[in-house]
């Protein structure tokens, strides 16, 4: 997408993210591996075609499991660089998230994906709201805002290039994923009055290219999109009498050409939680 800076795309395909590879003179920055070992494998064996012999670090968007759950790769090829909170919330949920995808989630012609799987934390950690990372000619800034999509969520942000990496921050003609599937995710991994705080400071920083961490790339506006639907749930349940099918299919309605409709009845929930 730019001079060192590639994307592997996602294509729409359901729990495929957008995946990134960010060169430096000394460093390869992937941002995201996928979900098993092999979409790992193949995404380190690119990192180092590249960029052959620089120092490989791996950075995970956050801690569910089509973002990374292949970490297990890197470990002895590089590092592996995210936050704090990140890494307190992957060693408390990791195992819960990893027996839950299997069973709730992947279709059962996909569960070997999660074969073999080794629970892998970072090798190094952030606890600032925003670090910067040196690859050697090229600087990229890490952004965290606490909980917000989950525990620890973090975008990379390339300032040369003003392009930035969003994780499941942001979706892109998708409605954003608010899954409540208790016990594997509850409404306390989330808080979306932060998440949207995270949202207002990406706008901030003027991309000029969007990565979600779903769907096709795009610029700021796929932010805008993603504030304004909250916006609009936010306000249709606090003027509604309750999270019935009628409010469901008026939300739908309003976004007739987004995908993923079965997050519309977990935001509905969330929001009337909040009021």
């Amino acid at each position: 997408m730019a001079s060192g800076v590639f994307i592997l795309l996602d294509k729409r395909i359901p729990l495929v993210p957008n995946i990134g590879i960010v060169v430096g003179r000394d460093i390869v920055l992937v941002i995201d591996c996928g979900l098993g070992i092999e979409s790992a494998e193949d995404v380190l064996a690119l990192a180092r075609r590249l960029a052959p012999g620089r120092q490989v670090v791996l950075t995970v968007t956050h801690d569910h499991p089509e973002h990374g759950f292949g970490a297990q790769v890197f470990k002895s090829a590089g590092r592996i660089y995210y936050n704090a909170l990140q890494k307190d919330y992957f060693a408390q949920t990791g195992q819960k998230l990893l027996e839950g995808f299997r069973s709730s989630v992947l279709p059962a012609d996909h569960k070997y994906l999660l074969d073999n799987i080794v629970l892998t934390p970072p090798d190094q950690t952030y606890d600032q709201q925003r670090v910067m990372l040196d690859l050697g000619g090229r600087q990229v800034e890490f952004r965290t805002w606490g909980r917000a999509h989950t525990p620890g969520d973090q975008i990379v942000f390339v300032p040369g290039e003003r392009i930035v990496f969003t994780g499941d921050l942001a979706e892109e003609r998708m409605f954003p994923i608010v899954p409540l599937f208790p016990p594997m995710i509850t409404a306390n991994d989330m808080d979306i009055a932060r998440w949207e705080l995270g949202l207002r400071d990406i706008l901030l920083l003027e991309p000029n290219l969007v990565v979600p961490g779903h769907g096709s790339l795009g610029g700021p506006e796929i932010i805008s999109q993603v504030s304004g639907y909250f916006q609009d749930v936010r306000q249709l349940v606090r003027t509604a009498n309750g999270p019935d099918q009628r409010l469901l299919e008026e939300i739908r309605a309003k976004y007739p050409t987004w995908e993923n409709s079965e997050f519309i009845e977990p935001a509905v929930r969330y929001f009337s939680q909040e009021t």
